[in-house]
Parts: C-alpha cells; sequence; structure tokens
C-alpha cells in the first residue's frame, strides 16, 4: 500500500500541469487545451469521470497465469490512478480461459478470484478514479501453445490457423460477456470495455477479410457486426442502465480490402 498520505485531486493535477511547464510541454496558448483535458466528462449512462484523461487498453500480462489478479498489477493500477488519470483499461480481460491472447491475461469467469479481483478494482480506483476490464476473447489470435484457435471462419495461412465457430459457438458469446460484467460490476469496477479492435475476435467478425461466412453473421456490415450488436444489449440487460459499457472499435485495419 501507500506509504505517503493521499493528496487531493486537485494538487495532483496542478502538479502535473506544473511539471509540463517545466519541461515546455505547457505554454499560454496549449494552457486552454490542458484545460479541457482537466474538465469532467460525463457519461451517456450518468456516470462522471473526473477528468478527460484515459490510459487505454494495454495487455500487461501480469496475471498469475490462471487468470487472476497480482499484486504487480494491483500495484501498476494504483499508480495510473494516483498519477491524475481518471480512466485505466485493463487490457484483454478474457471472458473464456479457453481463448486468450496471451496466459497472463485475467479472466473473468465464474472461477475467478474475487478477493484477488476486488483488491485490484479498489487499488485502480484511487484518487477519484476508475478501472474498467477491457473484456474479450482472442479468436483466432488466441495463444496457440494453450489454445485451440477459433474465429468467424476457418483460416490456414502461414502463421496464422483457425478453425471456424458454428452457430453453437457464436451463441455462448452474449451470455459469456454478461456474466464477465457482472462479475466485473460485483468486485467494483466502475465499467468495462468491449473489445472489437485491433484483430481480435469481434475485429474478425466486423473483418471482410477474416470474415468469410454466408449466414447471418456474415457479408453485409450490419450482419458482421450482429454478434456484437447482440453482446451489447445482452451486457446492457446484465448490468443496467447506469452501468458504464465502452466499446473499442479500430477506425481502419490499414489493409487493403479491410474495414475502414
Amino acid at each position: 500500500m501507500k506509504d505517503e498520505p493521499e493528496q487531493p485531486v486537485h494538487e495532483i493535477e496542478k502538479r502535473n500541469i506544473e511539471i509540463l511547464r517545466w519541461r515546455g510541454e505547457v505554454n499560454r496558448e496549449t494552457q486552454g487545451d490542458f484545460a479541457v483535458l482537466s474538465q469532467p466528462l460525463n457519461l451517456p449512462c450518468g456516470v462522471q469521470l473526473k477528468n478527460r484523461l484515459i490510459k487505454a487498453a494495454m495487455s500487461d500480462s501480469l496475471g498469475d497465469g490462471e487468470g487472476n489478479a497480482t499484486k504487480t498489477q494491483m500495484r501498476l493500477y494504483e499508480r495510473w490512478a494516483d498519477g491524475g488519470a481518471a480512466l485505466s483499461l485493463i487490457g484483454e480481460a478474457q471472458t473464456s480461459q479457453f481463448f486468450p491472447e496471451t496466459p497472463g491475461n485475467l479472466v473473468l469467469t465464474p472461477d475467478a478470484n474475487l478477493v484477488a479481483l476486488k483488491a485490484l478494482a479498489a487499488r485502480g480506483s484511487s484518487n477519484g478514479a476508475h478501472i474498467w476490464p477491457q473484456l474479450g476473447h482472442a479468436g483466432a489470435l488466441s495463444h496457440a501453445p494453450i489454445s485451440q484457435a477459433k474465429g468467424p471462419s476457418p483460416l490456414n495461412l502461414e502463421g496464422l490457423q483457425c478453425e471456424g465457430m458454428t452457430l453453437a459457438d457464436i451463441g455462448t458469446l452474449p451470455e459469456a460477456y454478461a456474466k464477465a460484467a457482472v462479475l466485473a460490476k460485483e468486485a467494483g469496477f466502475g465499467g468495462v470495455q468491449i473489445h472489437a479492435g485491433q484483430g481480435f475476435l469481434f475485429s474478425q467478425f466486423l473483418s471482410p477479410l477474416f470474415n468469410h461466412r454466408t449466414d447471418g453473421y456474415g457479408g453485409t456490415v450490419s450482419a458482421r457486426f450482429r454478434v456484437i450488436e447482440e453482446v451489447i444489449d445482452a451486457v446492457r440487460s446484465a448490468v443496467g442502465t447506469g452501468y458504464p459499457i465502452g466499446v473499442k472499435i479500430n477506425s481502419t485495419d490499414k489493409l487493403v480490402g479491410d474495414l475502414s
């Protein structure tokens, strides 16, 4: 735990501005821009973030190898919260233990260590910050040594092989994400982000290069988006209207013929 007494939020933000000014990164022209970043952000669900500084999701791989949070991970997110960020996102928190991105991912399933999750949520929420897990499924990019990768369609490319998901496989996703979101809420996380970017499962569904399906989950953009919409609806129904739900999506995949 922290050895120093906790400072008020405004004092930390004032200190950060002074550091940036000392570095020459804040002047009269940029002071106004920084002031905008310091303003609270009201989310559509009614929750307010204290400012507009968000630590984006990164795969920290600091779990214990069995899907549980560790003290090292807790300290990391506590430091980001103490640094003044309004929200930190935990990258690649898996909704199933069978399709992780790395062995160090958190796994939000009913057998997760709730005590450890609560400790992570509490320490990442210090200094008035939010901490949210990014709910994911690696799909075709699942870690091969411990997974049997599945994506929207079967692929057999050099360095990338996977089975195609059945309708039954797809049908399990809304409930899995909903259960993970409920667990996150129970543990004390301030919200969740659904991962639909960076080449993982939902990004693969959106991509015509990955998604060759000819049923209701492939073809048109709306059909490729269908599973994501179903997951969002299931999560919202499970956690209620006042709980934040975000979605991460690529603006472009930067591949010829892909999502743009």
